[in-house]
């Protein structure tokens, strides 16, 4: 069974690594000028290739939550290309964003608008759910812009990508699991990109797209499968776990990136830990 998963797996998490790693290479190496988005676009283009391949080219307008998942990676892609190379004040693009997280929030929770929630019910916990996201996005800045900020977003961001895999398999989305895997296999490329090309990338805006796709599946898994509200708050909790770590600029990188993914690595085992204890018997 384990060997058969890892086929399900591999092709679309490879496909989604190698244009991932090209798009890096484009916009990193070959022009310069969109290197500080190079990132967001090579994980933006990168989803959607894995996303192709796994579960089809979502149709527009989307009809399900998992093909507004590849409308997340595309916006999110022009959203933080829009931010480098337009470089709004720092009002105007929280606000912005915001907005846009709120937006992508009430059309991927429309089911629940018709079927489940009232009127009120149902925004207030848009609201919510946008503002944690917008604190997701800022707590991923934060630890881009810290000492070895740019290793650390994407060691951190491996692991919490990995587990999520693991915690939405667990609730009984194979699909969904599928592509978390492929967004850490992207962020896995970019990570060893980083260690064997420390000035590759320039001060990036890669925290935007992550986000917007990393909420989405944490709200896909707990919404529309069985991803338990721990597991879920606790992986989105985790880049703000990693926050806490005693890194000084005159640290080693090797040392500081071990104590952050240590920290961030503690919240997502408990996750993945709740999820299996929550997953159903696969006795039956």
């Amino acid at each position: 069974m384990l060997l058969q998963l890892l086929k399900q797996i591999l092709p679309s998490a490879a496909l989604a690594a190698a244009v991932a790693a090209t798009l890096t290479f484009i916009f990193a190496r070959w022009w310069r000028k969109a290197s500080d988005c190079a990132a967001a676009i090579a994980i933006g283009g990168g989803y959607i290739a894995g996303h192709v391949l796994t579960a089809g080219w979502s149709p527009l307008p989307p009809r399900t939550a998992t093909h507004w998942l590849f409308w997340f990676a595309v916006i999110g892609s022009i959203v933080a290309t829009a931010n480098a190379f337009i470089r709004p004040r720092a009002t105007v693009r929280v606000i912005g964003w915001t907005i846009v997280c709120a937006i992508a929030c009430r059309l991927i929770l429309q089911p629940k608008f018709s079927y489940d929630w009232r009127w009120a019910e149902g925004w207030v916990r848009v609201i919510a759910i946008t503002l944690g996201i917008v604190l997701l996005t800022w707590c991923l800045e934060i630890v881009d812009r810290g000492p070895f900020g740019r290793s650390s977003i994407f060691s951190i961001m491996t692991i919490v990508c990995a587990g999520t895999a693991i915690s939405l398999m667990l609730a009984g989305s194979l699909l969904l699991g599928q592509l978390a895997c492929v967004l850490s296999a992207i962020l896995m490329v970019l990570f060893l990109a980083e260690l064997a090309f420390p000035a590759l990338f320039a001060c990036g805006v890669e925290a935007i797209p992550l986000s917007l796709l990393c909420s989405g599946l944490w709200l896909s898994g707990h919404f529309y499968a069985e991803l338990p509200t721990v597991s879920a708050l606790l992986l989105a909790l985790a880049p703000a776990v990693a926050l806490f770590a005693p890194v000084r600029e005159n640290s080693s990188q090797w040392r500081a990136l071990a104590y952050r993914t240590a920290l961030a690595t503690a919240p997502v085992i408990v996750a993945v830990a709740i999820a299996f204890h929550s997953s159903p018997p696969l006795d039956y």
